[in-house]
């Protein structure tokens, strides 16, 4: 699937984004770009494709309403852009900045970001702060090719709120701290409207209950704390109620494993990410696939409809490959892997995995494998960064940490005065350690009983 992913980059990176190489929508579609942004950044260096790529989006930008289009240069598809695809012109610059630490790609496009979401807060249904756009009978793409169709007006609303909050913290990144503010408190009353408009109390679900409807508001941070439970037992009872399968499309897609192993049901996550009956990603490589499709069937659908065997949007999925079992993600606090966050996710059949980014430091890579109850992890850290190393504890009673041969952890006690390591602490069933630049050898084992 890895390779599949990569090909598709390779296919449809080419000035812009394209759809897809080999027919007529060879356009720079916005909503696949900004959901596979993350995915793009870990397999290679996007920080001045996705620049450029910008300068085509605010060119092409409505001067008089501000609003952008679906596609960028803008070429054949009207605006003003749909929910979810409009947005890449917050969300790109934000996984920019996330993923390579300049600013710059910010102020260069911060008029462009708030005209598009001054455009938003003009939809909005009565000043509740939810996005109507009810300009017309149709709302936008919704989760596109989704097996279960979730309305557009949450998925409209959702992001309504998620650039406010993504547009807050990049204002605050680039000195604005008073357009910070105004961007939090409205992403606040998004919030209230937001639960207030599509919260199904009874249930403990968002509108129809479909997994993009409640992986959005899990994802973005719309769910209320006290909520959080149940939306996410909702979401684990859908996926295993269709016998551990995904049912999402273009946007929900992304963040269905992530959500799923954050939340404790990581060994869920991987019998999704395995599974090899429709629809999975397992599915395309076993009837064939060499890049990823447009859709779950692309297989059984005619090619002579909306039908594309290389489409790199549902390869997103990469972005939880690296995240979470190889365990690589740049600090959300420091970001462009300034430090770094390693934290890998053994789980099910899977006893190894490695994994490494070339960040503007040079390059963060882990390697890790599991034998015989004994974890290891090699970690590298480039010069000039630091790195938060976290080392799963819970399978071990009397867990006994080494690195290099010298003893970090032992007798549940941190044992201080390992070359590198600046701190140690356990969370969470989990011991973290604060290094800084070097090569590291972390083993987790069983004490010797004595």
């Amino acid at each position: 699937v890895q390779k599949t992913i990569v090909r598709g980059l390779r296919s449809n990176l080419h000035s812009v984004p394209t759809d897809c190489p080999q027919r007529d929508e060879r356009l720079g579609w916005m909503g696949d770009a900004q959901i596979i942004a993350p995915t793009a950044s870990y397999n290679m260096n996007m920080a001045l494709f996705f620049s450029k790529w910008m300068r085509d989006i605010t060119d092409s930008q409505d001067e008089e309403e501000g609003f952008v289009h679906d596609v960028n240069p803008a070429i054949v598809v009207e605006g003003p852009s749909k929910p979810g695809w409009g947005d890449a012109v917050v969300v790109v610059p934000w996984a920019v900045w996330k993923f390579y630490g300049d600013t710059r790609i910010i102020e260069e496009n911060y008029e462009g970001m708030a005209a598009w979401i001054a455009w938003m807060d003009r939809q909005s249904k009565d000043d509740i702060y939810v996005w109507a756009n009810e300009t017309g009978e149709w709302f936008g793409y919704s989760d596109w090719i989704a097996p279960e169709e979730t309305s557009g007006k949450v998925v409209g609303s959702a992001y309504y709120f998620y650039c406010n909050r993504l547009m807050s913290e990049m204002a605050a990144a680039i000195g604005r701290n008073a357009d910070a503010d105004r961007y939090a408190e409205k992403a606040r009353r998004i919030k209230q409207a937001f639960n207030r408009e599509y919260f199904n109390e009874e249930t403990g679900s968002y509108e129809n209950g479909t997994q993009t409807a409640n992986l959005l508001p899990l994802a973005f941070g719309l769910v209320p704390e006290e909520q959080k439970k149940r939306v996410t037992d909702y979401l684990v009872k859908n996926v295993e109620e269709r016998g551990k399968h995904l049912s999402t499309g273009f946007l929900g897609t992304a963040y269905l494993l992530p959500i799923l192993s954050d939340a404790g049901y990581h060994e869920l996550a991987w019998e999704v990410a395995t599974q090899v009956t429709y629809p999975s990603w397992g599915y395309m490589i076993q009837n064939g696939a060499t890049s990823v499709w447009e859709l779950w069937d692309s297989n059984q659908q005619p090619p002579d409809k909306m039908n594309s065997r290389n489409h790199f949007a549902l390869g997103s999925v990469g972005e939880w490959y690296f995240s979470h079992l190889g365990g690589l993600r740049p600090d959300p606090a420091k970001p462009g892997f300034k430090n770094t966050i390693i934290a890998p996710m053994p789980v099910g059949s899977l006893t190894s995995a490695s994994s490494s980014h070339l960040s503007a430091y040079g390059e963060v890579a882990s390697e890790w494998a599991l034998a015989d109850k004994t974890f290891s992890l090699k970690v590298k850290v480039p010069a000039n960064t630091t790195a938060r190393v976290v080392l799963p504890l819970k399978d071990y009673e009397s867990p006994l940490v080494t690195e290099s041969g010298a003893t970090v952890f032992s007798e549940g006690q941190a044992t201080g005065n390992v070359k590198g390591i600046n701190a140690v602490r356990l969370a969470d069933g989990a011991l973290i350690i604060e290094t800084g630049a070097g090569n590291y050898e972390f083993v987790v084992k069983e004490r010797p009983a004595t």
